[in-house]
Order: structure tokens, then C-alpha cells, then sequence
């Protein structure tokens, strides 16, 4: 599906100073996201043809052979083919970025769809199960394995669901680019035999998880959950997928597909075959959404209608996917590179010497100007790097969090901008969606406000009252040093907070 507008996107301001004005023959007019592979930009052709441009992270275009690996990749994906699949539409593996550019569709994804409107009904499950079957067939008629079939690689268009991301997995083995540090994919949505063995990953695994997607799609969570990648990887490794909140009638399709065995999981052709009529595509404008409820078919005419907007503001949709890409140094402004952004103990023991007064935020009380005193004496020496200031008491399991009421915790208190940051909530009502406003503030004594905003994902809680959000779903800006604020608040109910910690990149996590 490929869409033309004749206007200019006024999408600019989503760009950062070092993000490139283009990519081979596209210009660039705004970031969609961002992910363990690369950043996505939106880009258009000298024809005004829009495009979804990936760029591949240095590190891994410089890795030995990955180059001609992207190459052999991307050369399959282009005989992919299918009204259920982004087209590939052209790509430069030997560009200083390498770059792969597929046909832009202005929709929402599964993940952001679900998280504004709740859980699908059965019959829009099968819908997309459907199309999503069909795009599996294209894939891998290609030869290719996906690897990484998530809710947020699945865009939800009038005309299907369109998966998106397949083509570059395969090439990025050797550097098991993830949070997880050795598997390919997301471990929530992963198939238990990729999460061993990268080398495992076969077409039932891309099955399972279609599985894991479509039990998001009915639930509203992944068939696993975990405050960490580790937490999640230890549940899949000896637990039983939760299905809390699966519809009786979707119950023997997804299951079937999380079987633990892979030759016992049907095939993309098997599930074409049980599905049926599903399969049938509609026509007519009356017919264009027959499965999807109103709020969603709502939400797809918005991007329908103002795509380059909407779109920009759809950034990666989990902390295991989520990352900042290290550009060139062509692309960045030096100031930065001079300042926050330095891995140095020199850089490190500047900025605090500057910033004194973050120990206020600690809540240690009088024990920290001790150490105020101490940090002083550290930083005239050369030999040793300074302590860093204690994070705030908010990760999820600590002896400050409340267990009775709503409450909101952290996965990580205290982290670097590029931290898979993550909120945990309970104690609200359940399958009922919250308000997430954070708020950042820069370091003492100035305390300068760096932002406020409203997040317009509207996580939906689970049958037991909990969600899980991570703060890349939220905002889609780049954390800068200092404090943020997450408050949460349920229908009708008292926000509830939490705060974590922004550190300069490199220095030491403590607490």
C-alpha cells in the first residue's frame, strides 16, 4: 500500500539536530520510532511518495559481514509480496547508514490500537489473525523468517492489518541486538525455542508469535509479563502462558499457536483454512471495517486523515524493542558530544560538579550533605570515578511501595536516556484504562522545567487490575538529565506517583 500527499508534512519539529535531512533519495520529514535496530523515519520521494525509511545503528553496520548479510536480506524481502505486507521499496545495504525504505501506511498499530481502545472482540481477532496468517504465508514463501512478529509491527488499515519490520532480523544474529543480549526479537512475543537458540527460529516460531499478537489483541497483555527481560524470559522458560481474559470462542486458535512444541503448532495455511471467511476480503465502504469496533475504526480516520501527524507520534512500543540509535559523528552537533552526552569519568565529574544539589533529590536527608562533602574531595582526585547520586526508592518490590490501593512503582529507579524504562501499576479497576502525565525537571538549583505532557496512550488495565507501560509508549521525546514524574490516575480516582532518575550515560548506576 503506498499513499501520496501533495502537501508538506509538518512533522520537523520531531526531528533532533543530529538526525539526517536525507536518506539516499528521500528527503526526511519526521521520526516514526525508533527500536534495537535502528530509528524509523518518515521520508518522501522526489515524487512525493511517502516512505517508512529505516536506518540500521552503526554499531551493527560495522560489525564483519553484517553488510552482506543486510544485503541477502533485503533482497528476499522484495519478493515478499501480498496486500497484508508493507512492500519493500528500496534499500542501499552499502550506504555509511544502511538504509531499508518500505511503503509508508498511514495507520495505527496493534499496540497503540489496543492500548487507546481496549481489547478487540473475538471476531476482530479473527480478522486480523486473517491477514496476519496470509502475510506469514508471503514471508515465508520469500524464504524468510520474521522473527520478531509483535503488536507494534502490525499496522491496523482500513484494508487489513499490514505487517511491517520483516527482512532485517536474520541479519543482525550474531549481534543479538536486544535487550535480552542473545536472542533476535521481543521476549514477550517470542516463541520459548527462539529464546534459546536464535539459531531455532523457524516458521512456527513466527506462529507463536502470532499467538503471543493476537492474545494481546483479545487481553490487552502478552502471554508473558515481567518488570525485566530477565523476569520475562524465566516465566517462558517454566510457565504457562496467561491467558487471563481470553474469550472462550478464541481459546483452541491461540492456544493452539503458543503450543511449547513447535511441530505441534499449526501452520499459516492451516489457520488460513480454519479461519475461513475471514480470509474473504471485503469490499464497498459499508464493508471497509465489518469486525472492528467503533472507537477503533475512530481511530484509524484520524490517521487516515492527518497520517503524518498521527503517525510521528507512534513511537516503539515496548521496553524490549525501545532504544536511542548512535548516529554518526557527521550527524551529531558538537556541543552535545562535548557535554551530557559523554561516557568520560572527565565528563562525569564536570557535570556534577555543576549539579551539586541533585543529592536533594534522594530523600537521604542531612546524611547527604556528608556526602556532599565527600563528592567534593572525590572530585579533586584523578584516580577514581565519583559516586552518583542515590536514585529515588520507587523500584517495583521495595519496602516503600504500598500493597493496598492503587500504586505505581518502576522497573528501574535510576537509568541513562536510553534506559528501557518501565511502569507498573495495581490496585485499580480492571479492563478499565488510566491517565499518564509525566513531567521532567533538570537538575538543582535551577530545577528548570523540561516538560509536561499527557500521554495520549491510554494503557487499559488487566482482569486483576495491573498494567504495565513503558515510558517510550508514553512519550516519544529523548529523556534528558533529571527528574521525571509519572502520575497515574484511574476513572474517577486520586492520581498516584512515581519518579525516576536520569543519569549522564556511562556514569555508575547506583542504589
Amino acid at each position: 500500500m503506498v499513499s501520496q500527499w501533495g502537501g508538506e508534512p509538518t512533522a520537523r519539529d520531531n526531528l533532533r539536530r543530529w538526525d539526517p535531512e536525507r536518506i539516499g533519495p528521500y528527503a526526511v520529514l519526521g521520526r516514526l520510532g525508533s527500536g534495537s535496530m535502528g530509528q524509523v523515519y518518515l521520508g518522501r520521494s522526489a515524487a512525493g511518495r511517502l516512505v517508512a525509511v529505516k536506518t540500521v545503528k552503526v554499531e551493527l553496520a560495522e560489525e564483519a559481514g553484517f553488510r552482506t548479510r543486510f544485503a541477502q536480506e533485503v533482497a528476499a524481502a522484495r519478493k515478499v509480496s501480498g496486500v497484508f505486507t508493507a512492500a519493500v521499496v528500496e534499500a542501499d545495504p552499502e550506504a555509511d547508514l544502511p538504509w531499508l525504505a518500505t511503503a509508508y501506511i498511514p495507520a495505527p498499530s496493534l499496540a497503540r490500537l489496543v492500548l487507546a481502545c481496549g481489547p478487540l472482540p473475538a471476531t476482530a481477532v479473527r480478522w486480523l489473525a486473517a491477514g496476519c496468517a496470509e502475510a506469514l504465508e508471503s514471508i515465508h514463501g520469500a524464504g524468510l523468517v520474521h522473527r520478531d512478529l509483535k503488536p507494534s509491527n502490525v499496522l491496523v488499515a482500513p484494508d487489513g492489518p499490514k505487517v511491517i519490520d520483516f527482512g532485517v532480523a536474520r541479519a543482525a544474529e550474531r549481534m543479538g541486538r536486544t535487550s535480552a543480549r542473545g536472542a533476535v526479537g521481543t521476549p514477550a512475543y517470542m516463541a520459548p525455542e527462539q529464546a534459546r537458540d536464535t539459531s531455532e527460529a523457524s516458521v512456527a516460531s513466527d506462529v507463536y508469535s502470532l499467538g503471543a499478537t493476537l492474545l494481546f489483541a483479545a487481553t490487552g497483555h502478552p502471554p508473558y509479563r515481567g518488570a525485566t527481560v530477565m523476569d520475562v524470559l524465566a516465566r517462558l522458560a517454566s510457565e504457562e502462558p496467561d491467558l487471563s481474559g481470553l474469550p472462550g470462542e478464541l481459546s483452541e486458535l491461540i492456544t493452539a499457536c503458543l503450543h511449547r512444541v513447535p511441530r505441534n503448532r499449526p501452520t499459516s495455511s492451516a489457520m488460513l483454512v480454519q479461519l475461513g471467511d475471514f480470509t474473504v476480503a471485503q469490499a464497498g465502504p459499508d464493508e471497509e471495517h465489518p469486525y472492528l469496533p467503533e472507537q477503533a475504526i475512530a481511530l484509524i480516520g484520524e490517521y487516515q486523515r492527518t497520517p503524518q501527524l498521527t503517525a510521528l507520534a507512534d513511537a516503539a512500543d515496548d521496553a524490549t524493542n525501545a532504544s536511542l540509535t548512535e548516529l554518526p559523528a557527521s550527524y551529531k552537533p558538537p556541543p552535545r558530544r562535548a557535554g551530557s552526552g559523554s561516557r568520560s569519568w572527565a565528563g562525569w565529574r564536570r557535570w556534577l560538579k555543576t549539579h551539586m544539589a541533585w543529592a536533594g533529590w534522594a530523600s537521604v536527608g542531612a546524611a547527604l550533605v556528608v556526602g556532599g562533602v565527600i563528592l567534593g574531595a572525590t572530585l579533586t582526585s584523578s584516580g577514581s570515578a565519583p559516586p552518583v547520586p542515590p536514585p529515588p526508592p520507587t523500584v517495583c518490590g521495595s519496602a516503600n511501595q504500598p500493597g493496598q490501593g492503587p500504586a505505581v512503582c518502576m522497573n528501574k529507579s535510576q537509568g541513562y536516556p536510553d534506559t528501557a524504562f518501565a511502569v507498573q501499576g495495581g490496585g485499580f479497576a480492571p479492563r478499565t484504562p488510566v491517565t499518564v502525565t509525566l513531567s521532567e525537571i533538570g537538575p538543582p538549583p535551577a530545577n528548570t522545567p523540561l516538560f509536561t505532557v499527557t500521554s495520549a496512550d491510554r494503557p487499559v488495565t488487566g482482569q486483576d487490575g495491573t498494567f504495565t507501560v513503558t515510558i517510550s509508549q508514553l512519550y516519544s521525546g529523548q529523556l534528558q538529565l533529571g527528574l521525571v514524574t509519572v502520575s497515574v490516575a484511574g476513572a474517577g480516582g486520586k492520581p498516584v506517583q512515581t519518579e525516576f532518575m536520569v543519569i549522564p550515560p556511562g556514569a555508575p548506576l547506583t542504589g
